[in-house]
């Protein structure tokens, strides 16, 4: 992989340009069932991109697109939030290191999220960072745990913002 990694801000405005890409260009997980269900999330986070709901962020090396996630603020139980409304790796790149992002797509994806959320929080009230993972996953709740999210209810993780030291995350 080449040091040509790039986040890319994808929003109603240029939402069209992405949207055939975004559902060609993936791999998604060799199961059925999982196939579908990725692509479905897919299909209605480029809807919500649409309706201005949420802002998606593309992780591209060159013209290849790695991974993705889209942010919307919200509010958990009455605490003001930045939302991870969806986080998706290419199924090739899943739990690979990539020495460029000096870490896996996924953990570089939400550190990015991470700095958004610092960036907003300077300007209004915001105190966490939250996910849903999906299917309530045992995995996935494991993974962020080990990244710091604690479980906030039944349903949402969330790491606090304050620690978080600012990067350069170019969009």
């Amino acid at each position: 992989m080449g040091s040509n990694v790039t986040i890319v801000k994808i929003d109603d405005k240029n939402i069209r340009l992405y949207k055939v890409k975004l559902l060609q260009t993936f791999n998604f997980h060799p199961d059925l069932e999982r196939i579908t269900r990725e692509r479905g999330l897919l299909e209605e986070i480029i809807k919500l991109v649409q309706k201005n709901k949420t802002k998606l962020y593309l992780l591209k090396n060159s013209s290849e697109i790695l991974g993705l996630i889209a942010l919307s603020a919200s509010s958990i139980e009455d605490f003001p939030v930045i939302q991870v409304d969806y986080l998706f790796v290419d199924y090739k790149y899943r739990k690979v290191y990539i020495d460029e992002l000096e870490g896996t797509i996924s953990n570089y994806l939400l550190l990015f999220a991470m700095n958004v959320a610092e960036n907003v929080k300077e300007t209004i009230g915001l105190k966490y960072l939250a996910l849903y993972p999906d299917a309530q996953s045992e995995k996935l709740i494991s993974h962020y745990k080990e990244m710091g999210f604690s479980v906030l209810n039944k349903y949402w993780l969330f790491t606090q913002l304050s620690h978080i030291k600012p990067s350069c995350f170019c969009v």
